[in-house]
């Protein structure tokens, strides 16, 4: 496909929830995107089996691991508003207050500093950076490590009402998913649009809430 045939699709794109980067070592890069940018903490995940399954790599079965890092550059509590009903939101918010306390970083009336605040969302919608170190396996992630180094890998839109038929609406498009898993409920796609935009790809997404507690936070 050339960019003189790219396809109508007709899915508007209602936001950016993140934007994601391939990195060789994920501690490195998370030092160096808070000492230049200030973006801390991090919110840290192991996608492997078997919590990560269902893993597909331009359509064939493929197994494949990842460190995951997110931290917000943004309010995530605003953001979710929008997109999730009131209880959905009450429950998400309960969850994480909980996690902050079970770490220990909950706010006190006296310390304004607590970084209550600026905890991260675990990987719900909102806007984030997502770091990604791949472990085993062959996939998108070691491809772009192998042709150019770090860097950004995609960008992705969590607030889809049905994430589901916008991944349908693409291939039908001729827009395929270049990568899929499912990591414990969630359920994610990468849309190749490299030849049509440049090299972007975009992540689709699907039961963001059923995103599990992380595995730890970076810095303790």
């Amino acid at each position: 496909m050339t960019h003189g045939t790219v396809p109508r699709v007709g899915v508007p794109l209602p936001e950016i929830s993140h934007v994601a980067f391939v990195v060789d070592d994920l501690e490195d890069a998370m030092r160096r995107f808070g000492r230049l940018l200030g973006i801390e903490p991090w919110l840290l995940y192991r996608y492997e089996p078997p919590r990560l399954a269902h893993t597909t790599v331009r359509g064939e079965p493929t197994d494949y691991s990842m460190r995951v890092a997110l931290s917000d550059v943004g309010g995530p509590v605003d953001l979710l508003s929008k997109v999730l009903p009131s209880g959905v939101l009450r429950r998400l918010v309960d969850w994480v207050t909980a996690l902050r306390d079970r770490l220990g970083l909950g706010a006190s009336s006296t310390d304004h500093r607590s970084p209550l605040a600026s905890l991260p969302n675990p990987g719900l919608p909102g806007v984030n950076v997502e770091l990604i170190e791949p472990l085993e396996g062959e996939s998108t992630y070691t491809e772009h490590l192998d042709s150019g180094g770090s860097g950004i890998h995609h960008v992705g839109c969590f607030a889809y009402d049905d994430p589901r038929a916008v991944v349908e609406t693409y291939e039908a498009a001729g827009i395929p998913v270049i990568q899929s898993g499912r990591f414990e409920g969630l359920e994610f796609w990468y849309l190749d649009m490299t030849e049509e935009l440049d090299g972007l790809m975009l992540e689709v997404a699907a039961n963001l809430w059923a995103v599990p507690g992380p595995d730890g936070v970076f810095p303790a």
